[in-house]
């Protein structure tokens, strides 16, 4: 079929609802624009700052979510940056976790410095500093990387650590550990009013970490991922003015109570995936207490909630991100660090953001097996680029055709185009069965 004229064409499909069904979701961080589906608590809570240095989805790490904050920190009064979605009900939170210093050569330098995944009580405030009121803050949270090497719930022992923390109304109750690893899949299992916290080190055995009775989280709650640095520095600021302010070098005055100790953040965290599942109480468990290990043994808990949940699986796919130039051809602008094979199927990720260009198919003939062109993607032909798509074109995008595409495909549905092929003169759009 060729058309050498403009093509736009909608299918509709047909949707099912499920009464009942929660909504689920899983992120692998692997589409640079899709940092706009996180929202950020210094946004909505209006306090008009950026704790985080550098922030963002493969644009740093391709697959990975990179925070690297500025001098922040989370405890009792004091608020850090979180990067968060809504959960309702009960549900089970999982996500990989590793954490470094800044020069990335070993683990976070100063004291304090970790990342975790966080279940907290949203607030209602949106003007910053004057809706703020101290004792409000209400959350759980585990994290990995330096904590202290003193604190008493573990004195004396080395890094790297886990901090584990429970915080109500402001009040923060936190436990030291050391770990033998810089990274770790963590899960939290909400069970309302409990919340279960496990972990699992690389090539090891999920283990319970902490069970919590917190009956004041409420149903829909904020779950995400928190980092945090340089408590010694933190703590010479009243929480008000940590919460409001950027806490670095250009800070001017510094009504810090120790102005001559310098700033020192050191860490670097990044995340694999974020998955959200829905869950329920199993009914053997009806009536027990959870805090309780005799009603309840860790064995029981590690049977519903541990292997049994497997990880999610990253794509298959050939994924552009866009994140040097436009250029087909350059290994770093896809998720892999290399250049699609004719044996792949490609996935062009949007480029609606401005962290993100879209992809500009090279002169020549370019052979893959499968496309799929995401919302808010771009994909150009120009003149005198040929792409042969041996097998489904998917398309929910931009394709714009000076070239040539030729998608050859026996099965029924070679072509769904739910986006916009735009064939301009001169250009050639083929199917063939």
């Amino acid at each position: 079929m060729n058309t050498p004229h403009r093509l736009i064409a909608v299918f509709l499909i047909s949707c099912f609802c499920f009464a009942g069904l929660k909504a689920q979701w899983t992120d692998h961080f692997d589409d640079i624009c899709s940092l706009s589906e996180w929202a950020d608590i210094q946004v909505t809570e209006g306090w008009d700052i950026q704790s985080l240095e550098e922030h963002n989805i493969s644009a740093t790490y391709p697959g990975h979510f990179m925070m690297m904050p500025y001098t922040v920190s989370w405890y009792a009064n004091w608020r850090g940056p979180l990067m968060y979605r809504m959960a309702e009900g009960d549900f089970v939170l999982t996500t990989h976790i590793r954490t470094t210093n800044r020069a990335e050569d070993d683990i976070p330098g100063s004291a304090y410095s970790l990342g975790g995944v966080m279940v907290r009580n949203p607030k209602s405030m949106t003007q910053g500093s004057d809706d703020w009121q101290s004792g409000e803050e209400d959350y759980v949270f585990l994290s990995i990387g330096r904590a202290s090497n003193n604190h008493p719930s573990c004195p004396g022992c080395p890094a790297p650590h886990f901090e584990v923390k429970s915080t109500i109304n402001s009040s923060s109750n936190l436990q030291v550990s050391s770990v033998d690893t810089n990274e770790v899949d963590i899960r939290m299992v909400r069970l309302d009013p409990y919340v279960l916290v496990l972990y699992r080190f690389p090539g090891q055995a999920w283990e319970v970490h902490h069970r919590y009775q917190r009956g004041d989280l409420e149903d829909t709650v904020q779950v995400g991922m928190v980092t945090y640095t340089d408590w010694n520095k933190v703590f010479t600021y009243e929480p008000a003015f940590h919460n409001s302010h950027v806490l670095n070098e250009d800070l001017e005055p510094d009504p810090s109570s120790n102005p001559g100790m310098p700033f020192s953040p050191d860490i670097i965290t990044t995340y694999d995936f974020m998955e959200l599942q829905n869950t329920s109480l199993p009914s053997a468990w009806t009536g027990l207490n959870l805090l309780n290990e005799t009603d309840l043994p860790d064995e029981e808990i590690l049977l519903h909630f541990g292997d049994t949940i497997p990880l999610p699986v990253p794509t298959d796919d050939a994924t552009w991100l866009g994140r040097e130039n436009q250029d087909w051809d350059d290994s770093d602008n896809w998720l892999s660090g290399s250049i699609p094979a004719s044996s792949d199927t490609v996935r062009i990720n949007s480029c609606a953001c401005p962290e993100a260009d879209c992809v500009l198919l090279p002169v020549g003939t370019t052979s893959i097996s499968g496309l799929r062109v995401a919302p808010g993607a771009v994909l150009t032909i120009p003149v005198g680029a040929l792409i042969q798509v041996d097998g489904p074109l998917v398309n929910d995008g931009t394709i714009i055709i000076d070239g040539e595409l030729l998608v050859t495909d026996d099965t029924e549905n070679a072509v769904t185009n739910r986006g916009e092929i735009d064939c301009r003169p001169g250009g050639t759009f083929t199917i063939t069965e």
